[in-house]
């Protein structure tokens, strides 16, 4: 079906601002000088930009954005490391790395695992095989000059201080050495950013909460529908979300997190452990880009200036996990999260964290960025209020594959109050509810809750005139409803979605969707 509210010429449009940004960016291509400069070195240390290749016209740079090429191109003085002797001794057991970076995964002698991460990226490696050895390969890895080449070395204090576990990130130019093996030719000669990498047992250190078992994304969400024993820290996983606004960090999408866990009693308690810091404090000039970013729907990326201009578009990659994971928390409790990290996070501290980028570059753009830091820090209260309430317009809670007892209590014109406890083997309810909040809803349109699985019950309460929508998602085991509730003004507000297998008695507020396909009752985290 055509759109119908397109002017006839739209499409001859959109065809030509394609085209003409195809033909710019083609003779653009070329509005290159390139430059190879021999730098001096030291049999401890060398002297080097990080990188050589990103030299452009004016003409270029006013179109694709000057970004951050002054900070690639400047020259640094970098210490040489030895795997042999750093962090007592490393041993190298894999390369690789995503599509874009190199890296070089190491374990020491007690099994903890670090990893080496090249500065210099090759974003093309992400675009399609047809478009390899083009200049849109070209211009694609152009665009590695949108991030800070040291902009992570910033991060860790700021995020000690905000009370965030964080990596400690160190660069190093890693010389070829017999340490290296086979991986010698291939990885050799190269800076790197060295780190921790967040895996498995850290109980030494303090900066990942001494956690014996750190887990990735993927796991957790296994664990948190297994088991309602399981559950995520949701205040620090809004402090950590919070954070990422003050330092402009929009690419926080699953594989950007690792997980802590900690035993308690019989629970298990995750904490989250940001990771990848490469796309904080980006830059998005040049007035063709922009253009480029509206057609191509990348609102997300948005340039680092002391203001957030959209914290809900700027947090479209993170859209799924934050959905998910941030379901409980009141608008009081974010608000009280984002004081607390305007207090914690001091003038002093930001101006100290900014001092850590290399001192031949920190002149270049240390002082705005540190200034843009403050400012969005002063303004976070406002990002937190603006984020709560979208997140608050649809909520999804999920259960698990255990027992649950779901109690929706419509309480008055203006609240519905949801808990979820468990129920026992044996059929025993417990009394004190492991979820509980209670909905406004002037910000709150709908409640969305998924059995997941288990034998679970459903008791829905209230006599109100109107309410918000709830929508009850059974799982494949035998659920009961029981639909108590009345709402005067409307018979819509209460949707059961289930099979024939349950029993459900319904008040006239209810409405039924069953069916025999699974897919009526099925959960997709995404």
């Amino acid at each position: 079906m055509k759109p119908t509210n397109l002017p006839k010429n739209s499409n001859r449009n959109m065809t030509f601002k394609y085209a003409f940004i195809s033909v710019t960016l083609f003779l653009c291509g070329y509005c290159t000088t390139a430059q190879t400069t021999a730098y001096p070195e030291t049999n401890n240390s060398i002297t080097l930009p990080a990188s050589q290749k990103y030299y452009k016209s004016n003409l270029y740079k006013s179109l694709w954005g000057e970004h951050y090429r002054k900070e690639w191109h400047t020259p640094v003085k970098f210490f040489k490391t030895s795997l042999d002797t750093l962090a007592g001794g490393l041993i190298p057991y894999e390369t690789g790395g995503g599509r874009q970076t190199k890296t070089i995964r190491l374990r020491d002698k007690e099994e903890r695992k670090y990893v080496f991460r090249s500065i210099d990226k090759n974003l093309g490696n992400a675009l399609p095989e047809i478009t390899r050895g083009t200049f849109i390969e070209s211009f694609a890895n152009d665009q590695v000059t949108f991030a800070h080449p040291y902009g992570a070395l910033i991060i860790g204090p700021l995020a000690e201080a905000a009370g965030i576990y964080h990596t400690n990130p160190e660069i190093y130019f890693l010389p070829k050495q017999n340490a290296l093996k086979s991986f010698n030719d291939s990885s050799g000669n190269t800076l790197y950013l060295f780190e921790q990498l967040p895996d498995e047992d850290w109980a030494t250190a303090s900066n990942f909460g001494n956690s014996k078992k750190i887990t990735g994304t993927e796991n957790l969400l296994e664990k948190l529908l297994e088991d309602n024993d399981n559950t995520v820290d949701q205040k620090a996983f809004v402090r950590a979300r919070l954070f990422d606004m003050i330092i402009g960090d929009w690419a926080r999408h699953e594989d950007n997190w690792r997980w802590a866990s900690f035993k308690e009693d019989k629970k298990t308690r995750y904490v989250p452990i940001p990771r990848d810091r490469d796309n904080a404090l980006s830059k998005f000039d040049g007035s063709l880009l922009k253009m480029v970013k509206g057609i191509a729907g990348a609102s997300h990326l948005q340039t680092f200036t002391p203001g957030l201009p959209n914290p809900i578009t700027f947090n479209y990659p993170a859209r799924y996990l934050d959905h998910h994971l941030i379901n409980e928390l009141t608008l009081a409790e974010w608000i009280t999260i984002a004081n607390n990290l305007k207090t914690r996070i001091t003038d002093d501290i930001i101006d100290a964290a900014v001092k850590k980028l290399p001192p031949e570059v920190y002149s270049l753009s240390g002082p705005q960025i540190a200034f843009n830091i403050k400012s969005r820090k002063n303004l976070l209260d406002s990002y937190a209020k603006n984020y709560y309430e979208y997140l608050s317009k649809v909520v999804e809670i999920t259960g698990s594959a255990k027992h649950e007892l779901f109690e929706i209590k419509r309480l008055s014109e203006t609240e519905t109050q949801i808990e979820i406890s468990k129920i026992s083997n044996k059929g025993d309810e417990k009394d004190v509810p492991y979820y509980s909040r209670i909905f406004n809803h002037l910000e709150t349109e709908e409640v969305r809750l998924y059995g997941i699985d288990g034998n679970d019950k459903y008791i829905i309460t209230g006599n109100v005139n109107r309410s918000l929508k709830v929508r009850l998602i059974g799982g494949p085991g035998e659920d009961v409803y029981e639909d108590l509730s009345v709402i005067k003004t409307s018979n819509r507000k209460t949707l059961i979605y289930d099979d024939n297998k349950n029993d459900i008695k319904k008040s006239g507020s209810a409405r039924l969707h069953l069916s025999t396909d699974s897919a009526v009752h099925a959960y997709k985290y995404d």
